[in-house]
């Protein structure tokens, strides 16, 4: 059929034809890659962000209640993976009232005027030994308006119904001006602060 159209039509028909057949060649030839493609929002319910700090050498853990992020994840190419996450540093829940507003204050997240804290994921990259689902992950971190590079590595785990992203990375407080004054004071509470992730990303 389209033989016989394209000899009896005039040149500018038939180029729009072609153009037209390209396209969606070009759809057919990239819809079943694309199938597999997942690009969504982390399941929050399913995901968690921790923070562990030691003060006077005791490890003390809280959570980061509210986040939120998308992942752009293809399981037939991890290393093109790219996400965002965003956590509200005013939700950072020590388990007490007064403890949470401390840390919330100027001395230490300035959430009035750092609300959120950002982690752009610009790669990740198969872990040397690490064996399946094993990546190194690099990005960067914003805290009270200063960034700085990260590298971590991280696990993926593919379920049913989700994929798993988790892993930890150790960064240095005093580098995003968290914690002032007095706080400053490394032998009060240590420079080190563990962050620990769980990203569960539906299929």
């Amino acid at each position: 059929m389209i033989i016989l159209m394209h000899a009896k039509v005039g040149p500018k028909v038939r180029l729009m034809l072609n153009q037209f057949l390209r396209c969606a060649f070009l759809a057919m030839a990239l819809g079943p890659v694309s199938a597999y493609v997942t690009a969504a929002p982390i399941d929050v319910k399913n995901s968690t962000v921790k923070a562990t700090f030691s003060q006077f050498n005791v490890p003390v853990t809280g959570d980061f209640k509210q986040f939120s992020g998308d992942i752009q994840f293809d399981p037939a190419k991890p290393d093109a993976t790219k996400a965002q996450l965003s956590v509200l540093t005013s939700s950072y829940d020590l388990g007490d009232a007064l403890y949470n507003k401390e840390v919330a204050g100027k001395d230490w997240f300035d959430s009035k005027n750092h609300p959120n804290g950002v982690f752009k994921l610009s790669s990740v990259k198969p872990a040397a030994g690490g064996g399946s689902g094993a990546f190194t992950a690099t990005g960067e971190l914003t805290l009270r308006g200063k960034t700085k590079a990260l590298q971590f590595p991280v696990k993926l785990t593919s379920g049913p119904k989700s994929h798993v992203f988790s892993g930890d990375v150790t960064i240095k407080r005093l580098e995003f001006g968290i914690g002032q004054g007095d706080w400053a004071d490394t032998a009060l509470v240590a420079d080190n602060v563990k962050i620990e992730f769980k990203m569960s990303l539906p299929k």
